[in-house]
């Protein structure tokens, strides 16, 4: 009997499409070399309304979402939400040169996908590899013959200290997370109950305003401070150094107005295509002064980022897992809302066009090394998790454009990938610079949530 597979492949035309089109095809012929019958549509979809109803594999069938670049959730849970088997989420490699920007973020779009599915109580199986990888044409085939079953995650211990104290801290939310973002979704009677952390919210309409009525003179004063550290500012366009500094000052007003120790801002789309900005060293400024700031509106990134520094870290940033390479090495990449002083060469860090917007400001150096722990407040189902692992940064060439740094973890790079989104991890994690992995499990015990530690 041949097996059957009901394959659906997501793309954004701001990755290299070309390229994620020939990923499919090639995807596609080695299933049907395999033996497999496969069924869903070729090609690329883009978003949740090209999706047609029954792609949910059936008794028998396995289900494949392939990420041949970067896509937000919305496609994935439109096809594959109602699957009572597990969806095998395949991620390929990316080939951009060291340098570049990211061609495909296919890894990062699983991660997307795998939180958004098993958050609707869908197990999902990691497939990371190029269709021409042996590894990955063995373990099609064990998949496609033997469709996998759901496993379990591991409890949390009980709680035996208290909660690092973080009553009264003010997360500050700009906006809200953009479509398809389900992993920067939360639950702010929990922070409030368990934290002891406050939301303050912010229209992104008001915060516009904000940022209209800047003062001249407040903005140059951060374009000002801002080029005595990077004199590169002043090489990109005038009008987007003056908006990167209208935003600085403006966001950092309503902060210190509301009393924000964090900053969370939807970044996109509307800030670059209404606003002629990418705002990622905006944030970065405000991280330089003490601020944690997390994109993409995710305050759960920022309650981390907070909790973090309680426990003692004095450096903090939020992260996509973009790259598992060989030695146990996995790539922690943004687009550029790193502050200088996380700089591996503060002096040579350079501010910058946004990678896929080609307009500034986005930060453009790779990150220092040293002891790092990864760590995140998860959500899923309707329960909080709390997950983190370890490694050590490995100062070198930025990877991809933007702010990256490569970590070799203390065990299994490919285990600990596969565990983290078959736990239906979110797509954002916490860089942590130093070890706080003891500190993290009394925490979990404290909260009495799951402990997801790789």
């Amino acid at each position: 009997m041949r097996p059957r597979v009901s394959m659906l492949a997501v793309g954004r035309p701001t990755f290299d499409w070309e390229a994620g089109k020939s990923v499919e095809r090639r995807a596609r012929a080695l299933l049907r070399e395999l033996g497999a019958e496969v069924r869903g549509p070729e090609g690329l979809v883009q978003s949740a309304d090209q999706v047609l109803p029954g792609l949910a594999p059936g008794p028998g069938e396995v289900g494949v979402l392939l990420c041949a670049t970067f896509a937000d959730a919305s496609v994935a849970e439109a096809a594959f939400a109602a699957a009572s088997t597990p969806v095998v989420l395949w991620a390929v490699r990316d080939r951009a040169p060291a340098g570049d920007r990211l061609h495909l973020n296919s890894l990062c779009g699983a991660n997307l996908a795998a939180h958004a599915l098993v958050d609707r109580g869908v197990p999902v199986r990691l497939l990371y590899g190029d269709p021409e990888e042996p590894a990955v044409r063995e373990e099609l085939l064990r998949l496609a013959m033997a469709p996998p079953s759901p496993d379990g995650v591991r409890p949390a211990a009980a709680a035996t200290r208290a909660v690092a104290p973080l009553a009264g801290s003010v997360i500050g939310l700009v906006g809200t997370a953009p479509t398809g973002f389900t992993s920067c979704r939360f639950d702010a009677r929990w922070l409030r109950q368990q934290l002891g952390l406050d939301l303050r919210t912010l229209d992104l309409e008001d915060a516009f305003r904000r940022i209209r009525s800047v003062p001249a003179a407040a903005a140059e004063a951060e374009v000002a401070a801002a080029a005595a550290e990077a004199p590169s500012l002043l090489g990109l366009p005038q009008p987007e150094v003056t908006r990167f500094g209208a935003t600085t000052a403006g966001l950092r007003e309503w902060a210190a107005e509301v009393g924000a120790r964090a900053v969370a801002l939807r970044c996109w789309p509307e800030f670059p295509t209404r606003f002629g900005l990418c705002p990622c060293s905006a944030l970065g400024r405000l991280a330089a002064s003490g601020l944690a700031t997390a994109c993409e509106a995710d305050v759960n990134g920022a309650a981390t980022m907070l909790l973090l520094r309680a426990l003692g870290a004095t450096d903090v940033y939020l992260a996509d897992l973009v790259r598992v390479g060989e030695g146990n090495l996995v790539t922690f990449w943004h687009c550029g809302l790193a502050p200088l002083s996380l700089a591996a060469d503060p002096g040579q860090a350079r501010q910058d066009t946004h990678c896929n917007r080609g307009i500034g400001v986005a930060g453009n150096f790779a990150l220092r090394g040293g002891r790092i722990t990864v760590a995140r407040i998860s959500r899923s189902r309707g329960r909080h998790r709390l997950f983190f692992t370890g490694g050590q940064g490995i100062e070198g060439t930025n990877r991809f454009k933007g702010n990256s740094l490569d970590v070799r973890l203390d065990g299994d790079a490919d285990v600990a990938v596969r565990r983290a989104l078959e736990w239906g991890l979110e797509h954002h994690t916490v860089l942590a610079w130093g070890e706080f992995r003891p500190q993290l499990r009394e925490v979990g015990q404290a909260l009495g949530v799951e402990v997801l530690e790789v």
